[in-house]
């Protein structure tokens, strides 16, 4: 799908509040997000995610990563039970993030003290980072990653900028799991 359509969708769905099918990419990373977009800017995008009729947290991605968009009959119905449900009562945005670059993302992220997702999908570099988001630098953030046993590491991890494809907070297995972090 060429951008300037990209863009277009994007701007009249998040117009619309409508729930949408989000194909990402980055080299040979090819990835599904979907749920109604909440925030844009000329360059990124902030949804709240979907996922088997719950709604879920935040991810902000890149708009260059964005492929195609999708809003057509199977979403509508997707959409149409999640209103039938009482569930989108649950969506809208509860923080002030600034889209503007990463830089403000995060420190607008860094703001409401919860546990950040950072990953790079790029299967050459492929990281996946959970913890607390302690410093937003010029071109990086340093994160107090906690492992799958929910052990924090004495050392922060970086992540560069140019590097994240995806940034999750309010996320309920962040959430969850952070409680039991140690």
């Amino acid at each position: 799908m060429k951008k300037e359509k990209i863009l277009n969708k994007l701007e009249q769905y998040f117009t619309n509040k409508n729930y949408v099918r989000l194909t990402r990419k980055k080299g040979s990373f090819e990835g599904i997000s979907t749920g109604f977009i909440l925030g844009k800017s000329n360059n990124f995008i902030l949804i709240q995610e979907t996922d088997e009729f719950r709604i879920l947290g935040y991810q902000i991605f890149p708009i260059e990563t964005i492929k195609h968009v999708r809003y057509n009959k199977n979403d509508k119905t997707y959409e149409r039970i999640l209103k039938e449900e009482g569930l989108l009562a649950n969506v809208g945005l509860k923080y002030k993030i600034d889209l503007t670059d990463w830089k403000s993302i995060c420190r607008d992220v860094k703001k409401t003290g919860l546990t950040v997702i950072s990953e790079c999908e790029h299967p050459k570099i492929k990281s996946f980072c959970i913890g607390n988001l302690k410093r937003v630098n010029k071109k990086s953030i340093s994160i107090r990653y906690f492992n799958a046993q929910g052990i924090y590491d004495k050392e922060n991890t970086t992540n560069d900028f140019k590097n994240i494809t995806k940034l999750s907070f309010d996320d309920h297995y962040a959430n969850v799991f952070s409680k039991y972090a140690k």
